[in-house]
């Protein structure tokens, strides 16, 4: 459950901007991870962590090692747990890193461990975000200046679509070959090449681009424009029932007065009973007059004429009822006092356990807790400028293909790094003694993807509302944006060697592109804590993984003489 945390990064920025429901994040999110651990996890995995720790110290010792994986397992998942209470996305990678770094310190002291490459995780404290700060404020600054601000969004943004998914497929294809494939390897040192790579990927994101030019595109416009229809018909129904009905904003109103609709609450009935403004009543009567004059000359009422015409004065007074909306302050006014008596008394019925398993996990509205918890973050969000409703649609396009892709390659990449000290633990045990590297059976591996499918179902929400809403206000084109500066960083530095992590760039990318709107769209306190919590959680990760070793290793044992 410890792998709850930063696997929630690929989609929380798919839920904040509306792009996916966190019930299909959620679904999509665990089919990938899983299967991208099942299928891409690491064939071999480091047993001891060799760049961590000088291993020829425990060549006679592996016990030693195996006791210290164990504590390093329970104390990052108790940590990863306590950050994934309060919200807080940190790196697993870096957790279980802190907590091995503790264990060899308590064992053989600080010359064990190898400062060389643990120094990167400092670095990736800084350049993980502010790398995919830059990038993302430049990418979404582009948008919003060539597109969303044009006099003809929508246009700009259809015809530069293609280009846009054609970066953003090449990157997250190469980042799949690139990442992914790392831990295969016999096929990353002898099969991998740069020149079939990029080109393939290349290749891939082309072949989306164009078919978004046909039939992508022209399917997707026709969809846009049907519900661009569908808006403009009920604005125009809206504006006319606003001009014939006048709100309903008080309980108990004079019911004779003139001009207004009143709403009167009977308690004996459990009812409330509507009476109709004098314009109303007068319509009516002009239908009655009307139904009548249209009879025989000898003013016999047609009974069949009267009846259509009065029942279709009930339809179009059913529908204006219908369509009438009510403020906040008659709604908390009129809810506890319309049910009846007798149901009211009624005791509630105990909700089954699957239904309260929905609510409590894939069935939340994010947004209004997000809201509730932060008035800061209401505050940014209902700041924010809205743009082309019709280019916002087609960004999410990309942003669900490429949570989905992000998160193939989170399962296969990320899980090899949170299983290492189970495989550590399990070689040991059957072998005996220490090796560099020892194979991982496919039981591990579905069993780590597992562990993300249920941190994510159960717990991943949390971090979801951190990224996606506390930091600032998001849509589809600011995530997207998010996204792909977030991936593009993340394959390059992964290529040229410089020490990133995902959850942290996908931080970093995000305040960029709210800061493009300046400084007010940023939730800076909500930032700096985020930010804080990568040392503290390294740090006290060190030292609680010491003293648990501490504990089991140095504790005094009881022996019994002869």
């Amino acid at each position: 459950m410890y792998l709850s945390n930063d696997n929630n990064y690929e989609v929380a920025t798919s839920v904040a901007s509306k792009s996916l429901t966190l019930k299909q994040a959620v679904v999509i999110a665990a089919i990938c991870e899983f299967t991208g651990a099942l299928f891409l996890g690491a064939s071999v995995t480091s047993t001891v962590r060799g760049k961590i720790f000088n291993a020829d110290l425990y060549e006679d010792e592996p016990e030693i090692v195996m006791l210290g994986m164990f504590t390093s397992l329970v104390t990052a998942s108790f940590m990863m747990l306590v950050a994934t209470y309060f919200g807080l996305p940190v790196s697993t990678t870096h957790t279980v890193i802190g907590c091995i770094i503790g264990f060899t310190i308590s064992a053989k002291g600080f010359d064990s461990v190898n400062w060389s490459e643990t120094k990167n995780i400092f670095i990736s404290w800084v350049a993980s975000p502010l790398l995919t700060g830059v990038v993302g404020f430049i990418i979404f600054a582009i948008i919003r200046f060539f597109i969303l601000l044009s006099s003809n969004p929508f246009s700009r943004g259809y015809y530069t679509f293609s280009i846009i998914l054609f970066v953003t497929i090449a990157i997250d294809v190469f980042f799949i070959f690139n990442k992914g494939t790392q831990n295969f390897t016999h096929f990353h040192e002898n099969v991998y090449d740069d020149k079939w790579v990029v080109p393939t990927s290349m290749g891939i994101g082309a072949l989306i681009g164009v078919l978004w030019l046909w039939p992508l595109g022209p399917y997707a416009k026709r969809r846009l424009q049907r519900q661009r229809e569908v808006r403009q018909a009920e604005s125009a129904t809206q504006a006319i029932v606003n001009a014939n009905m006048t709100s309903m904003h008080s309980i108990g109103g004079n019911k004779e007065a003139k001009g207004e609709h009143c709403a009167e609450y009977d308690p004996e009935e459990g009812s409330i009973k509507l009476t109709l403004s004098e314009s109303v009543k007068s319509l009516k009567l002009s239908i009655e007059e009307k139904a009548i004059s249209d009879n025989d000359s000898a003013g016999q009422i047609d009974n069949k004429s009267f009846k259509t015409k009065i029942h279709a004065l009930g339809d179009q007074l059913g529908a204006s009822i219908k369509e009438v909306v009510f403020d906040k302050s008659f709604t908390s006014q009129l809810q506890p006092q319309i049910q009846p008596k007798s149901q009211a008394q009624q005791p509630k019925k105990k909700k089954n356990f699957l239904v309260r398993f929905e609510e409590a996990t894939y069935k939340q509205d994010l947004e209004q807790q997000a809201f509730q918890e932060s008035k800061e973050t209401q505050e940014c969000w209902q700041g924010a400028a809205t743009y082309d409703a019709e280019v916002e649609e087609l960004y999410t396009y990309v942003q669900a293909f490429t949570a989905a892709l992000s998160s193939f390659a989170h399962g296969a990449n990320d899980v090899a790094n949170s299983i290492a000290p189970l495989a550590a633990i399990i070689y040991i045990y059957r072998y005996g003694d220490l090796n560099s590297e020892a194979p991982v059976n496919k039981w591990i591996l579905a069993y780590g993807g597992c562990g993300l499918v249920l941190g994510l179902l159960c717990y991943g929400y949390k971090v979801m509302k951190t990224i996606g809403y506390k930091l600032t206000a998001l849509s589809p084109t600011r995530g997207s944006s998010a996204g792909l500066a977030s991936s593009l960083v993340v394959a390059t530095a992964s290529y040229v060697g410089i020490p990133v992590s995902t959850t942290q760039c996908i931080v970093g990318a995000v305040a960029g592109v709210g800061l493009v709107e300046g400084r007010d769209n940023v939730q800076w306190t909500s930032l700096a804590k985020v930010c804080i919590s990568w040392v503290v959680i390294f740090f006290v990760s060190c030292i609680l993984s010491a003293g648990l070793f501490s504990a089991f290793a140095y504790s005094p044992s009881i022996t019994t003489g002869t």
